[in-house]
């Protein structure tokens, strides 16, 4: 929770607020969405069955939204749809792209997704948001 209490006082420098997955608790972003900035998010591995519909109103998955003079994108979505958005395109993803400091699992084991790296590759986004792995934070 102090996390939450730390977004509070900054919440007012961003645009939008974007939560990748595995927050387990759905009331997380409705305490989000009290800050005065939109929520998007994505489903992760770890969040219970039936938070999808719980969530529904703040999934960005399959979808475009302009953010600024960005674009956010949810995976999963296909590479076409995004495409000519370049370098003003933010792809939001539970899953890191596989082969990158951000998808070692304890082990060391690169376990991120490889479709989400192919589509990295192809439309090579400004920046990937992700989760997943919770022991290899990292940028």
């Amino acid at each position: 929770m102090q996390y939450i209490k730390l977004i509070s006082s900054i919440a007012r420098n961003f645009d939008a607020i974007v939560v990748s997955g595995d927050f387990e608790n759905p009331e997380v972003l409705d305490v989000l969405s009290n800050y005065g900035r939109p929520v998007y998010a994505v489903v992760g591995n770890m969040d219970p069955y039936g938070i999808r519909s719980r969530v529904q109103k703040y999934l960005i998955e399959g979808r475009v939204v302009p953010v600024g003079s960005f674009y956010l994108a949810g995976y999963p979505i296909t590479a076409d749809s995004i495409r000519d958005l370049g370098s003003r395109l933010i792809l939001v993803s539970h899953y890191p792209p596989h082969g990158t400091s951000v998808d070692r699992a304890w082990n060391g084991e690169h376990i991120g997704s490889r479709s989400v790296r192919r589509l990295v590759e192809d439309v090579k986004p400004l920046v990937v948001l992700c989760g997943h792995v919770h022991e290899s934070r990292g940028y």
